[in-house]
């Protein structure tokens, strides 16, 4: 049996919104000891005091009152939303595949913001390599993909969202560490940790070719963060695209990450469709918004490709 409900919870959120009960009542139009009790209700249901009596400056929340006002928000938030009519664009599932370098690092701040801003859209991840989602994409088991374009001649349609060019990552206390840039060339001389994905792989080995040299590789793997380990562990070099917030490695050694020198283009980064437009989930719009709103947000100084 459930011993909370709805108008409580919306009498004490008008409370910590407007600072006191008699505001709150005001603004709801309610009798000021129906904020009241309400409050005392919750604070015995719970166990906790929610708000602090400041004489002249009315309520102010505790910091107990502070973390059951943000999820009280969120269930009257979720409540409003029930009320509404469903609508074909918001309600439904959307299948969405990332990367899986791109994914622990973007991926989960899109989707806390695509529940924040429609709750109605349940969503269903799929991580993989990009041959796997282009599969997966090509046989219509994905309403929309995000990972890098590498030239991808397949059957599905592209949308840029952002840019990154590629970065060198060292031991932190290599040698070339003490330079800001460095060519290629450098690169080459010391053994090399490949990232070794589908596509992945062909791109990094084919920046080399393009400056006219040939790694030494010394070890190969498909996890991003073994091959950070690796590198934080001196036994290579390695390139990456996709840089984590801290450089650091997973087994908690530093790394560092320096510009590369010379003309290097840029990795665009895309929303992959089904070629099919007519088949298009109108969710994944929604999803591409958020996409490119937490890219602008989440713009790193190394990954970044420089103005012209």
């Amino acid at each position: 049996m459930i011993n909370i409900s709805l108008r409580q919870l919306e009498y004490f959120a008008a409370a910590a919104q407007h600072g006191g009960a008699a505001r709150a009542a005001e603004a709801l139009s309610v009798s000021q000891p129906s904020i009241s009790k309400a409050i005392a209700d919750l604070e015995a249901l719970w166990g906790e005091t929610l708000f602090v009596r400041r004489h002249a400056r009315g309520l102010e929340l505790t910091t107990a009152g502070q973390m059951r006002h943000r999820e009280a928000h969120a269930l009257l938030e979720r409540a409003r939303a029930l009320e509404g009519p469903r609508t074909d664009e918001e309600a439904g599932l959307l299948r969405v595949g990332c990367l899986s370098t791109l994914a622990p690092r973007h991926l989960p701040a899109m989707l806390v913001r695509m529940r924040e801003r429609h709750p109605q859209v349940e969503i269903e991840v799929h991580e993989a390599d990009t041959e796997a989602l282009l599969q997966m994409l090509e046989r219509g088991a994905l309403d929309a993909a995000l990972l890098y374009d590498m030239g991808l001649a397949r059957p599905v349609r592209l949308e840029a969202v952002t840019a990154f060019v590629p970065y060198a990552l060292l031991p932190a206390g290599h040698a070339l560490a003490a330079r800001t840039s460095l060519p290629l060339a450098a690169l080459a001389q010391e053994p090399f940790i490949l990232i070794d994905l589908p596509h992945s792989r062909e791109y990094f080995l084919s920046l080399f070719r393009q400056a006219g040299v040939a790694p030494r590789i010394a070890h190969a793997s498909p996890s991003i963060e073994m091959v950070r380990s690796l590198v934080a562990n001196g036994l290579g070099v390695s390139l990456l695209t996709t840089r984590p917030v801290r450089d650091w490695s997973y087994d908690g050694k530093r790394l560092a990450c320096r510009r590369l020198r010379g003309p290097l283009a840029a990795q665009s980064v895309v929303m992959a469709y089904p070629e099919r437009l007519g088949a298009a989930n109108p969710r994944a719009a929604l999803f591409a918004h958020v996409v490119r709103e937490c890219f602008t947000q989440q713009r790193d100084a190394m990954t970044a490709p420089e103005a012209p």
